[in-house]
């Protein structure tokens, strides 16, 4: 139950599968009907490539997975794990402009954090967004992640470097 290329997840708007050869058009269209929104949070979105898109299955560590608006088929962006130890991991994601402010990220994120929790095993979850990304940061509060401050390091975007704000979600044991 624990690889991304043997698992799809899905919510009642949304697939999310494995990132595949098959998803590679419909992200490079997605990043680039999107890139003016994505540039300056991400370096990849300078010079956006289709192979790129494709190598992000490839590395156990990397748990990338397309998001798929369930009616219509169209590839909406990528959500995703990198794992960083056995029991933890960093929650990155990213969705259309044209499909964002629907509550769609938060709802793949919480089919990802379910699963990192209980398919995985997981015990922390951590993500950090641009201190000036406000879409990102309310996805964040409203999955339960706990605002930790300033990110210690400054991330490099599409224009240049830029401050960040840390978070975390600690999986708490029902034992007891």
């Amino acid at each position: 139950m624990g690889r991304a290329g043997q698992i799809t997840l899905e919510t009642e708007r949304l697939v999310l599968e494995p990132v595949s050869p098959a998803h590679a058009d419909g992200i490079y269209r997605a990043v680039m009907d999107s890139r003016p929104e994505l540039l300056p949070w991400m370096p990849w979105a300078r010079e956006p490539k289709l192979d790129v898109n494709v190598d992000m299955s490839r590395d156990d560590r990397l748990l990338h997975f397309a998001v798929i608006e369930r009616e219509s088929g169209t590839v909406l962006g990528v959500a995703g794990l990198n794992r960083e130890g056995a029991d933890e991991a960093e929650l990155h994601y990213w969705i259309r402009t044209d499909h964002a402010g629907r509550g769609l990220t938060t709802e793949a994120c919480r089919a990802l954090v379910a699963w990192a929790r209980d398919g995985l095993g997981l015990s922390r979850l951590t993500l950090w967004a641009g201190r000036d990304n406000h879409a990102s940061r309310r996805v964040a509060s409203k999955l339960g992640f706990v605002h930790l401050g300033p990110l210690g390091w400054r991330p490099e975007g599409g224009l240049g470097d830029f401050p960040a704000e840390s978070y975390e979600l600690v999986f708490t044991s029902s034992i007891g």
